[in-house]
């Protein structure tokens, strides 16, 4: 008799914790009031028991039961309360391109289907007069409904202004009055070793801050997105901290978190986050313009490896190496030849050639670029500018050993090509009309994707991977925004 009062007393107190819960959670009331209609019945039955006469084989079903309702219930809640979508979109799936007919003509593909999805993240308001909210790209792609909840508890609905794929930033809108924001800090002055906190809504739990420091500065070759230069933080990094403030022991803003170091979904002790200098520089040109309109000041870099350190019988340890110059560009009239090695850029240290990229690609059009060149064993300094910059990449037939994808034209998605900072992927430029890839469907502008799977990013990746698969593998490419894969054989 005890026994049974003491459970019933738990499932009266279970049942009292989720309507607490249902009122907090805003669920939907539907979904709720029959969670809680079991529950109910679930208790009656046990409360029951003392009216009527019931074996003790009974009375132990009947308990067990009724708990298990109980706690199944709870964690149903508790999933649901971690799921709360704030995001709703489509995410297109491929289609197969499929061969081209006995007339030569491509056959168009056909309308993608749409797998919906709901998600969540986080963003950080700052520009409170407009409404601006800055996140991360990765949270708002494809999204078709974008709702805002505030810390205050107060919920709207966004618009997107503008977003960056190339640097994983993107800017959402919201008709809102008397909204917070945060100071803005100054990422240039963050230290290894500074203690910040990074805020956000990890697996849906609102409002959580992790305690950390500033691992390490100016991380690149991450893997994350086109350009990086990341902060590198201890602070825990988990799938909805996206998109969230990284803020210093003054409470400024200094970062934009963006990721773990893992796939799979589960931080590893340290993560990445978007130095808000560069983040509102990317912010401020997606709301003057609708996108970031990247430039650069003409240089051609590569990494300077050991081997060409050797070559060049130079003392410079990193930097990169310019192997060529842009006629008419900022660098071309302020006199640099191919040769030099650049060591900075606008203060900042170059030590690779997608650090150099990453310097000169994320600032809006015109921005003086301060640059150091090491020539000759000393260095010396330039004033030079982003600007408008067209590039040719270089032509690569696809060899027979690739199989029914030979007779096509790839190269890289570079400065001046519409796609570059919003795509990457080797891009096919001509098709040879008498070529298997011709039969396959291949037309110009196609851009490769991925290769079973694997991410190609570039060319290189392509030739890469292919060399590497078996007699039979799958390209995904992207043709006009529509994702399709196509069968290779060899």
């Amino acid at each position: 008799q005890t026994g049974r009062a003491e459970m019933t007393q738990q499932l009266v107190r279970g049942v009292g914790l989720l309507e607490e819960a249902e009122l907090a959670s805003r669920r939907d009331a539907e979904q709720m009031a029959k969670t809680l209609a079991e529950l109910r019945d679930a208790l009656a039955k046990v409360q029951g028991i003392q009216q009527e006469t019931w074996t003790k084989e009974n009375v132990n079903v009947e308990l067990t039961r009724a708990l298990t309702t109980l706690e199944n219930s709870r964690m149903e809640w508790n999933s649901a309360r971690i799921k709360w979508p704030l995001l709703t979109g489509e995410t297109p799936q491929p289609v197969e391109l499929k061969p081209r007919g006995g007339d030569g003509r491509p056959v168009p593909l056909a309308a993608p289907r749409k797998e919906p999805f709901r998600s969540g993240g986080s963003g950080v308001i700052v520009d409170r007069a407009r409404g601006h909210i800055l996140t991360n790209n990765h949270v708002v792609a494809d999204a078709v409904r974008i709702e805002v909840s505030l810390s205050d508890g107060r919920r709207m609905l966004a618009r997107l202004v503008g977003r960056d794929p190339g640097t994983d930033i993107a800017v959402i809108e919201v008709d809102e009055k008397n909204l917070p924001d945060l100071v803005i800090g100054n990422s240039d002055r963050a230290r290894v070793g500074d203690v910040v906190a990074a805020v956000g809504n990890p697996f849906g739990l609102e409002g959580t801050a992790t305690l950390g420091i500033v691992s390490a500065l100016m991380r690149n070759e991450v893997g994350h997105g086109a350009f990086e230069d990341f902060m590198q933080i201890d602070a825990s990094i988990n799938p909805g901290n996206s998109g969230g403030a990284l803020v210093n022991v003054r409470g400024e803003l200094i970062g934009i978190n963006t990721a773990g170091p893992s796939e799979s979904g589960k931080a590893n002790g340290i993560g990445f986050a978007i130095p808000i200098n560069m983040a509102m520089s990317i912010k401020n040109e997606i709301v003057a313009n609708g996108r970031m309109k990247r430039g650069a000041p003409g240089l051609l870099v590569e990494d300077l490896t050991h081997e060409l350190m050797v070559s060049l019988r130079t003392t410079v340890t990193r930097g990169a190496l310019i192997t060529g110059v842009v006629p008419n560009s900022s660098a071309a009239l302020a006199g640099v030849v191919p040769g030099g090695i650049v060591t900075s850029v606008s203060g900042k240290p170059v030590r690779s050639a997608a650090e150099f990229n990453t310097r000169v690609e994320t600032v809006p059009l015109g921005t003086a670029l301060p640059t150091v060149i090491n020539v000759g064993g000393r260095d010396q300094s330039y004033s030079l500018v982003a600007g408008e910059i067209s590039l040719t990449p270089a032509l690569r037939p696809i060899p027979p050993e690739l199989g029914s994808i030979t007779g096509a034209v790839v190269g890289d998605i570079l400065l001046g090509n519409p796609l570059f900072g919003d795509l990457r992927g080797a891009q096919v430029l001509a098709v040879d009309k008498s070529s298997p890839a011709f039969t396959s469907g291949l037309e110009p502008g196609d851009v490769i994707v991925a290769l079973d799977g694997a991410p190609v990013r570039s060319s290189d990746d392509l030739f890469g991977l292919a060399a590497r698969v078996g007699m039979l593998y799958r390209i995904k490419i992207m043709r006009d925004g529509i994702p399709a894969w196509v069968r290779v054989t060899r």
